[in-house]
This record gives C-alpha cells, structure tokens and sequence, in this order.
C-alpha cells in the first residue's frame, strides 16, 4: 500500500534468464532485496523507491529478514487432502514451461498436480523468447514437453486434456465443465477492478521468478496495460517505461479506494462455489481447472477479505494441485 511506501521503478542493464524455482529464489532473496535495495517491511514483500535517473533505492534494516526462508507467520503443515499414488512415466520427466502468475499455466499445473505425476517445472523469464520459440515457434505459455515420446504442445486446456485422459499417467480425475455463466459473469465484471490490483503486484512483489531480474519486469509492464488503457495504445510509442511504470504506480497508490471494492466483489463468490472441494455442484472437474486458475491471484492482495468458502476452497486446491498460493508474499 502506499502507506508503506511500496512504488515500482525501471532499472537498466540486467538480461533476463530461463530459471528453476530454487534459482529464481536465490536470485531474488540476494539480488532484489540486496542489491538491487527492495525494502521488505512484512516479511517477503519488496518495494523500491520512487523513480529516479541517479538515485538509487535504500534497503531499510527489515531487508534482512529476507535472509530466513520462512516469514514469521509462516508453519508448515503436512497435507490432509488424498493424493493418488504417485505416478512416474519414463525418465527424463515430462517438463512445463510457465510463468508463475500466468492462470493458463497454472491449469497445467493443476493437472499434474491432481494425478501426482511427478514431473519438472521450468519457470521461464518473462522476456525468454529463444526458450518457447525453440520448442513450439513462437513466445507462449504454458508448453509441455515429455521428452520419452518426443511430444510438445501448447495450449492450455488442450494439455489439460490429454494429460487428463492418458491412462499410463493414470486414470482420468476430471468431470466435464459445466459452463458456469455466472462465474464467468462474475470475472468479466470484476476484470478491470483486479487489474488494477494485481498486475503492480505481481511485479512489485520481487519474488515471482519470471520477474527476477529487471528485463522480465519491463517485458510484462511493457506488454500489459492497467486500466482504463487498451493494449494496442499502451504498447505504442506513445508510453515510454517510465510512464507505464508510472501508471502501475498510480494503481498500487489507489489501494485504500480499491481494496475495499475488491472486498465487495470477493464477497460475491461466497454463493457461487459449492464446496471447498468442487466449485460445481457434480464434483470436482474442468471447472475447478478453471476457476482456481483464475483465483489463485487474489491472494497476492494483502489484507483482501476472502470468505471462509473462497478461503477453503482455494487452500484445498491448493493442496490438492501442488500449486502454492501468494499468501505469504501478499503485498
């Protein structure tokens, strides 16, 4: 918020890389928070100062708390939801390729996780065009690759579906969707709103992997306008960085107008999911994929008041898909 001072701004001189989730970590703790000067005032949260040419940002003595792995409200606890018995097809593994943030890379996943086939994760950098490019011709995500059947493919759910419906990776888990128009409704209407709030954070939390190093920053700020711009102006030359990354600054400086809208619309969701284990009434399928994916995000917004169904739910599918939420790291 802005009350802690929290403002995004662009830096120069540092080229993106394809990581591992360990490697990004590392990159961020010692980097962001260290040299690059993020001030961490909750934990794993960081901020840098407002925009400068020749000044650089000062770390507050709280920085050092980055240094322990866990922030302070942070246990661990073993899983209570039931995962079916492990499943290991071939070596070496099958891969995807995702930004963390990115809700279609999150379906993927999603499945994964719900079938406990064990597999790798590779986070791409978010201005890495030679890695996608390599594999399916062009800058996408998410890509799945299972190098023991020299088989590639994009798209979401259609990975979705073939990973659901191959009986050597297990049997099938997903019930067909059920078209929730209401849910879809809710989104659509909501669209700008969470824009708003979650595209700054995204960036500005310093701990997402695609945004490591400065190039991924200005790749999604470059490529990705708040609201009330559209893309094709936002991407024009009529914006440089300093403006974009202005105008994300603007949006993280409307927290206290926003939230509490936010809070209204998170509200909404509490009569439209059925369950903590199925948001649809017959049961766990294509629309859990689907929404989680897109809920997921909330949680990067501190101090958003989720209700206790939205809250159980997605701390079930958290479990359930392997996919960890932003809690810890909500800024």
């Amino acid at each position: 918020s802005t009350s802690e001072g929290r403002v995004l701004v662009p830096r120069k001189g540092v080229t993106s890389i394809t990581m591992t989730r360990s490697l990004a970590l590392v990159l961020c703790v010692s980097s962001l928070a260290i040299a690059h000067g993020f001030v961490a005032p909750a934990g794993l949260r960081s901020v840098v100062s407002a925009p400068s040419v020749n000044k650089l940002p000062v770390a507050s003595a709280s920085a050092s708390r980055l240094a322990s792995p866990l922030s302070p409200r942070m246990t661990l606890t073993p899983s209570s939801v039931a995962h079916p018995e492990q499943v290991i097809v071939g070596s070496p593994l099958s891969i995807v390729y995702v930004y963390d943030h990115c809700p279609f890379c999150v379906r993927v996943r999603a499945i994964f996780g719900a079938k406990n086939i064990k597999h790798e994760v590779r986070f791409m950098a978010n201005d890495d065009i030679d890695t996608p490019t390599k594999l399916v011709g062009k800058k996408i995500a998410p890509i799945m690759e299972i190098p023991t059947k020299n088989e590639v493919m994009m798209e979401s759910l259609d990975i979705v579906k073939r990973i659901d419906e191959d009986p050597t990776m297990g049997p099938s888990v997903l019930l067909p969707g059920t078209d929730r128009t209401d849910l879809k409704a809710w989104q659509k209407k909501h669209q700008d709103l969470f824009r708003s709030l979650q595209r700054p954070r995204y960036v500005a939390s310093g701990l997402l992997p695609e945004f490591a190093l400065k190039a991924g920053r200005d790749a999604f700020v470059k490529n990705h306008p708040v609201p009330p711009f559209e893309k094709p102006d936002w991407k024009s030359d009529n914006y440089d960085m300093a403006t974009r990354y202005a105008k994300y600054n603007e949006c993280m400086g409307k927290t206290d107008e926003l939230l509490p809208q936010a809070n209204t619309a998170v509200e909404e969701l509490e009569g439209m999911i059925f369950s903590a284990k199925h948001a649809s009434e017959p049961g766990f399928g294509y629309d859990d994929i689907e929404l989680f994916a897109r809920l997921r995000s909330l949680t990067i917004i501190k101090n958003l008041n989720l209700g206790a169904k939205t809250k159980g739910y997605l701390e079930y599918m958290s479990a359930k898909f392997d996919v960890p939420l932003y809690d810890q790291m909500a800024v």
